[in-house]
């Protein structure tokens, strides 16, 4: 589901993450109740409780009360068949609840990254972290649309009552599936519904937060996992969660589920028949001067440069050689390409960020969208969408005197 499908009255994708942010932000700070759990501050003032997790997590191995803000909605970590040594990634860690839990599992010679687009929880699960002396589980600020973390990094994947808050639940899965090694399997536990969510209920950015908006059908769900190329898929878990008189809209029926659901990336031979079929196609992106790689970092993140980073790592699931460079960090890499030499030379560093196809500059000055950059993958040829004209000969500047 992408912001384009969402339903007209459904409020933009920056608006849900917003109310997502700011909800878990005052339930991090301690100011707010979980809306998975007490509902008060997040739904009409009839509706009472909604018990997404209940008791389920007493008795489990690894258990932190101080990072339990009841905010789950099943138990993943239990399903996702976890072996000493593995690294494990949290989607939408929270506090650190399920880190934790996933941690015992591994143990000391593993490793447990999270990460949370949330910088309040991020610094209350670096607190427990710290407080339990765990070095081996680290916590990231970033978006799981578009995740700070490299190709084919981790073993598991796993998130608790996370990604039903997502706006482009295809993309969150498609970064998923590449952060994956092959043969890796991610495991989650989510809201989903029999039958669509009326209008009413998908509209309220309030409701969103409260785990409930963001919920799709059950079937449509599964199909998104299978859409991003999991094989595998089943759902190891399921059970009603019962709603509360008022929640929903009179004479509104649309029963919710906790899932929890597990599902493999392919082997590598498979992956590998993949990419073989897209070609040997390269796009390498020169950036200007930026704060880190690729700019999705510090206080202030442009949204556009989210999209983008989001969009090459879509590409490059797709089988595309994808490389980035920096101008601030990798200037070496500017030298080693000549389109890039003469395009600089010619124009200064206003021409950045330059993409290059296969040696050829193909767009400057500009981040494009997603579908223009699809088109210049593969529609590169002799006369590309964007052209630059620059002399194989230019040291420098036109007409600048200075050889």
């Amino acid at each position: 589901m992408t912001p384009d499908t969402l339903p007209p009255q459904t409020p933009s994708a920056d608006a849900l993450r917003r109310a997502v942010r700011a909800k878990y932000a005052a339930v991090a700070r301690g100011e707010a109740l979980s809306c998975c759990g007490p509902v008060e501050a997040c739904a009409p003032a009839e509706a009472t409780e909604v018990n997404m997790i209940g008791d389920a997590y007493d008795g489990v191995d690894g258990y932190v009360e101080a990072a339990d803000l009841g905010l789950g909605c099943g138990l993943p970590v239990e399903h996702a068949g976890l072996a000493p040594g593995q690294t494990v990634l949290d989607l939408g860690a929270g506090a650190g609840l399920d880190a934790f839990v996933a941690r015992r599992a591994v143990g000391e010679g593993g490793t447990v990254l999270g990460v949370d687009f949330t910088p309040e929880m991020v610094e209350k699960a670096r607190q427990n972290a710290a407080a339990l002396g765990y070095a081996n589980v680290r916590f990231e600020h970033g978006d799981i649309e578009a995740l700070p973390f490299p190709d084919a990094s981790v073993d598991v994947v796993v998130s608790n009552c996370v990604l039903n808050l997502v706006p482009d639940k295809a993309r969150a899965f498609a970064e998923a599936f590449r952060v994956l090694r092959p043969g890796g399997h991610v495991c989650v536990s989510d809201v989903v519904s029999r039958g669509a969510l009326p209008d009413a209920v998908r509209a309220s950015a309030e409701f969103y937060a409260g785990c409930v908006a963001g919920a799709l059908d059950r079937g449509a769900y599964l199909g998104i996992v299978a859409d991003a190329g999991f094989e595998g898929i089943e759902v190891v878990a399921e059970r009603p969660i019962d709603l509360p008189t008022g929640l929903l809209p009179d004479g509104a029926e649309a029963p919710l589920l906790s899932v929890t659901v597990r599902a493999t990336r392919p082997a590598a031979g498979a992956a590998a028949g993949a990419a073989s079929a897209t070609g040997e196609t390269t796009l390498r992106v020169y950036d200007p001067p930026q704060c880190c790689s690729t700019a999705v970092c510090g206080p202030d993140v442009d949204p556009a440069l989210v999209q983008f980073a989001a969009d090459l790592r879509g590409l490059a699931a797709s089988g595309v050689a994808v490389e980035r460079f920096n101008l601030a960090q990798q200037p070496e890499a500017f030298v080693r390409e000549p389109a890039v030499v003469q395009a600089v030379n010619a124009v200064g560093t206003s021409v950045l960020p330059l993409l290059v196809v296969d040696g050829r500059v193909v767009s400057h000055g500009r981040y494009p969208s997603r579908d223009e950059l699809a088109a210049l993958v593969r529609e590169a040829g002799p006369e590309p969408a964007f052209s630059l004209e620059v002399l194989a000969s230019t040291c420098c500047a036109p007409d600048s005197g200075c050889c």
